[in-house]
């Protein structure tokens, strides 16, 4: 090949490279380099490898491929090789003639490369590398998030991935407050919240790389004291042993007392691991009777009073208290029969009489019974028209003997009957029932509505003048009742 030398002596040294290769070319007659491949797009998952083409035809001749990374947001140009030669020292990259190798691909590797000459105009092609990665996630507000009661909150996160990942919400312990198993969106705003919504709530973003991404919020709500108790009214007996029981909530915790005529009862501690009442310090209680003590296991309070005598029977108050409010419950321990109820079926068998069964709950034997009766409707019309008021009450008291009530001693349920006589036929009736022990009248039963019988079927046999045998047959007779009512 001819000496060329002279070219680069005879070219003024002030002009720019590209008019030296131009001239270079028209000289020697040789075609300048062109490129085979085309503008591509090349989508990988983060560590996967690819390869950016620069496929060259007529890469002969003195000026070299230029393998760069276009700047993005905000960053420098990054030259990768000259020709053959590798400029980047990043180990993952590497040149094989016209071709650039990226190993263990990265987020950041994502971008425009530019593979070029130096001509007039420049020849240039741009390769587009798109890195896919799993998501991550961050809370945007505190992971621990106390709220008062009826007020309202909103969490939010955000996330990081590509594809753009999606942020649904969900809840650990269920379904969200609204009911639904999980909502998307950057933010969740609970309002008026409650002790219901207590929580850990999950942000969880996912775009289809990888495994999903959470971030979790828990949300405690902070309210004041609920009370309930598992019986209003705690029936006993002398020598018992009684649990009087609230079920406590609320937060902060709430602080419980029993009261009993207004003045507080000794307070126990419960020792949670050992599950013993213990005074701080583990000291036994001592400034108080040993048969009334407290404890209490988790939200669960007792008042415990071992051999019950009468003097223990009044009204006992449990408060609860913290600092957005007070709360309290009565519990009534007491010794009287519970309310009877009415047992027998509300059609009566018979015409003018009716029998009465009824059931009791007392620690103590029933030594009488009330029963009060009355006719029911009320301004009801006979046929003559005129107007049946409801009869006044009937009262049927009377002692009960000691073998007149089948009393079961394990649940201390008494049974009872008594049947009411000279009642008028097919009429409806009410009635309550009390009983009475050695501590005082039951209250009332619900009022009970019965009637006495009201139809019955005759047998007619009828005859013809002549002597001829007439149809037999039964003919139902309705006895009605003596008053229809007024609608």
């Amino acid at each position: 090949m001819a000496d060329l030398s002279w070219l680069s002596r005879g070219y003024q040294e002030d002009k720019r490279d590209n008019e030296y290769w131009d001239y270079y070319y028209q000289v020697t007659g040789d075609d300048p380099p062109t490129f085979l491949a085309r503008p591509q797009t090349f989508t990988v998952e983060v560590g996967q490898s690819v390869i950016i083409p620069c496929d060259v035809d007529n890469p002969g001749g003195k000026n070299k491929l230029i393998i760069k990374k276009l700047p993005a947001n905000g960053a420098s140009e990054k030259l990768l090789s000259v020709g053959t030669d590798k400029v980047t020292p990043d180990p993952r990259m590497t040149v094989d003639g016209s071709r650039l190798t990226i190993s263990h691909t990265r987020p950041r590797d994502a971008g425009t490369f530019l593979c070029q000459f130096d001509l007039e105009p420049p020849l240039q092609l741009k390769h587009t590398l798109d890195v896919q990665y799993a998501p991550t996630v961050r809370s945007l507000v505190p992971p621990e998030q106390r709220v008062a009661k009826g007020k309202g909150v909103t969490l939010e996160c955000t996330a990081r991935g590509n594809p753009e990942p999606i942020i649904r919400w969900s809840r650990q312990e269920g379904p969200l407050p609204s009911g639904q198993r999980s909502q998307q969106g950057h933010r969740l705003t609970l309002d008026a919240v409650d002790r219901h919504m207590e929580g850990t709530y999950l942000c969880t973003a996912d775009n289809g790389i990888g495994e999903p991404a959470s971030a979790a919020m828990a949300l405690t709500v902070e309210y004041p004291p609920e009370i309930t108790t598992e019986k209003d009214i705690v029936r006993t007996g002398e020598g018992d042993q009684v649990e009087l029981v609230c079920v406590v909530h609320g937060l902060p915790p709430p602080d419980v007392v029993w009261t009993r005529d207004g003045r507080p009862l000794p307070d126990t501690i419960m020792d949670t691991k050992l599950h013993l009442p213990q005074q701080p310090g583990g000291r036994a209680h001592a400034s108080y009777d040993a048969h009334v003590s407290q404890t209490h296991f988790s939200h669960r309070h007792t008042l415990t009073i071992s051999h019950v005598t009468e003097k223990d029977f009044g009204a006992y108050v449990c408060i609860a208290e913290n600092a957005h409010g007070q709360k309290s419950a009565v519990i009534q321990m007491t010794g009287l029969p519970k309310p009877p109820v009415v047992t027998s079926s509300p059609n009566g068998g018979e015409s003018s009489r009716y029998t009465l069964t009824w059931e009791t709950e007392s620690y103590y034997p029933i030594t009488e019974f009330l029963i009060k009766y009355r006719r029911t409707h009320l301004g009801a019309w006979q046929r003559n028209h005129t107007v049946v008021m409801a009869g006044s009450w009937e009262n049927v008291s009377r002692a009960v003997g000691s073998d007149e009530a089948v009393v079961s001693k394990e649940t201390h349920h008494h049974a009872m009957v008594y049947t009411l006589e000279g009642l008028q036929v097919a009429t409806d009736y009410v009635a309550v029932v009390r009983v009475r022990n050695k501590y005082g009248w039951s209250a009332e039963s619900n009022n009970f509505s019965f009637s006495t019988k009201k139809a019955m079927a005759v047998l007619q046999s009828t005859s013809g003048e002549s002597g001829q045998t007439g149809t037999s047959g039964f003919i139902l007779l309705l006895v009605l009742p003596l008053s229809l009512t007024v609608m």
